[in-house]
């Protein structure tokens, strides 16, 4: 499945008829929101770019005005094996074909396999040296002495230490790098610090947007902008750094109205839905039977849920849809206990759940602009909805990313994020912000 930014993406062709493929960027993300919202800081810049779901892609599929390949690897929950044969074989791939700039994305809380996948890239991409920019000041995401904060906080001590899922054990990068890979890392802590006689893996700190710019001059002085890690706080300046730009993109009329779809349960996203009730948004909540019960979504009582949604819809500025009711996430594991249910198999029903009936709103023709909250969630009903073009536009808010997809010969606004991105406030202030 190919995503286009810019609408619809033309015949694809070949090369440029001398065998030479004009990708200057692959970015390798590990989950659907990542892509995105890396990819959004090119598009933004107005370059050419397609999103692929399948790591298995062949370059030849893609025409020579492309100038950003992003890859959705899905790897963020695999185990830390197949997560490094997936970026190798991408990363091989895209150095055969010769594309000169490899970014591989990386979460702003250090989720997932980070480790093995930069040793991955670092292997493949036939380099010395991996520098891997971790930060993302704009949301509070600071790296000091190769600690990683969040809101000034270590990360396993934070929220995100605490995550059901996949808990961040280690504030310490190095050995977050350590128990995932031999291959070794080294702390920069000033940009204009000697890392010539280092090999492996580079972790520069920042605390500051001036941080990330003085590490990106450095490396461009230097010529070491080849193979890059990072979140989109440094994938900002990507466009900078290699040269590639181009007319930027209009964004489209957005509805004030919002659909919020949440099928995250991280606290700030929580705490976003619980901020909207109280200014009087409607909402509705899934019991744990629902959404843990794929043939519920296609029953009578989901088909009501969906109309009494669809009418909140037409009356109100914003409407939240949520995976979690009361008591949760505590309700569902015991219900999924007491069924068998494997925690793994509880966030494939929840979103295959959810997505149905975004997606039943959607053929409905609701009167809103569908916010979609976590990346199993964005994947999923772009996977389950056949989606095959998408257009991410502009950040609407710093993490929050507007994208314009083809659905059904119709084209409608998507909003996307992270769980653990945005103040509490953020619907209620982007519906206001809507209607002016």
């Amino acid at each position: 499945m190919f995503l286009r930014y810019k609408g619809v993406y033309k015949n694809l062709i070949k090369a440029d008829g001398k065998g030479n493929y004009m990708i200057k960027l692959l970015i390798i993300s590990d989950d659907f929101t990542g892509a995105l919202d890396t990819s959004v800081q090119l598009s933004a810049s107005g370059a050419t770019a397609y999103v692929t779901l399948d790591s298995k892609f062949n370059t030849t599929d893609f025409s020579p005005e492309t100038d950003v390949l992003v890859v959705d690897a899905e790897t963020r929950h695999l185990n830390q094996k197949d997560a490094y044969e997936a970026v190798f074989s991408i990363t091989e791939r895209a150095r055969k074909a010769g594309i000169p700039f490899i970014y591989k994305k990386t979460d702003s809380v250090l989720r997932g396999n980070i480790g093995a996948e930069l040793s991955a890239v670092l292997k493949a991409g036939g380099q010395k040296r991996i520098h891997f920019i971790p930060a993302y000041p704009q949301m509070n995401r600071t790296t000091r002495k190769g600690i990683h904060y969040a809101d000034n906080v270590p990360i396993d001590e934070s929220i995100f230490g605490k995550d059901p899922f996949e808990p961040v054990l280690y504030s310490d990068i190095t050995q977050i790098i350590r128990s995932q890979t031999d291959i070794p890392s080294f702390i920069i802590e000033d940009p204009r610090q000697d890392w010539s006689q280092y090999e492996g893996i580079l972790i520069h700190d920042s605390q500051s947007a001036d941080d990330l710019e003085q590490i990106a001059q450095k490396l461009k002085e230097k010529g070491e902008i080849h193979l890059l890690a990072g979140c989109a706080g440094f994938a900002s300046l990507l466009p900078m750094l290699t040269g590639i730009c181009g007319s930027k993109p209009q964004t489209p009329e957005i509805s004030s109205r919002l659909l919020i779809a949440c099928g995250s349960i991280h606290p700030v996203s929580l705490a976003q839905c619980s901020y909207a009730v109280r200014s009087g948004a409607p909402h509705y909540h899934l019991t744990p039977e629902e959404k843990l019960s794929p043939d519920w979504a296609n029953g009578d009582s989901a088909c009501s849920l969906v109309s009494h949604v669809f009418q909140s819809c037409e009356e109100s500025p914003v409407v939240i849809l949520n995976a979690n009711g009361p008591d949760e996430p505590g309700k569902t594991y015991a219900y999924a206990k007491e069924k068998g249910i494997e925690l793994s198999q509880i966030r494939e029903n929840v979103v295959a759940v959810m997505a149905r009936l975004i997606e039943d709103l959607i053929d409905r023709g609701v009167n809103a602009t569908v916010f979609l909250m976590g990346g199993d969630l964005l994947y999923q009903f772009i996977k389950q909805t056949g989606i095959n073009v998408i257009s991410p536009v502009c950040e609407v808010e710093q993490g929050v990313v507007l994208s314009e997809v083809l659905y059904k010969g119709k084209r409608i606004n998507i909003i996307s994020k992270s769980g653990g991105f945005g103040r509490e406030s953020l619907f209620m202030d982007l519906s206001d912000r809507f209607q002016i």
